[in-house]
């Protein structure tokens, strides 16, 4: 069983990978990274379809949370139904899914009411870092703009 990590980074040039969040999935077990840019409502997603394609029946896609994968309770469910279809399991690591323990796929429904819920809190955080470009420079004598931290802790 092979553990692969995705992620969606923000579209703030320079930025090409979130450090922290890469590093939360190598300390979860991941051997391999594939990420996207959140793109707003974007429904196309490279990462997720190269993610998918090298992982063979069995294998467990590792996200920070739901909200890597779909903008709408719609489309989380149409992206949990590729998964089942591949026979690749899903854990997350915010809301503890694990799909290789039994009730699998079903255990997730749980969730999905939050994850909607929580949608609406994530988009805006997402829109207000396209619009501000994501963190300032530091000029010399100015202290550094603190980090967002975006993950929804349920």
């Amino acid at each position: 069983m092979r553990m692969v990590g995705y992620l969606r980074v923000p579209p703030v040039r320079g930025v090409v990978i979130d450090g922290p969040q890469s590093q939360r999935l190598f300390e979860a077990g991941c051997d391999q990274l594939f990420h996207d840019r959140c793109y707003g409502l974007a429904v196309h997603k490279p990462g997720l379809d190269q993610a998918l394609a090298a992982m063979k029946p069995g294998d467990v896609l590792v996200a920070i949370n739901l909200h890597a994968f779909a903008a709408h309770l719609v489309d989380l469910l149409e992206v949990l139904a590729r998964f089942e279809a591949a026979e690749v399991h899903l854990l997350t690591l915010v809301e503890g899914v694990d799909t290789r323990e039994p009730g699998g796929f079903f255990k997730v429904g749980a969730q999905l009411a939050l994850f909607h819920e929580q949608r609406r809190m994530v988009r805006t955080a997402e829109e207000k870092i396209v619009r501000e470009g994501g963190r300032r420079p530091v000029l010399d004598g100015q202290e550094a703009e603190p980090v967002p931290d975006l993950d929804i802790e349920a």
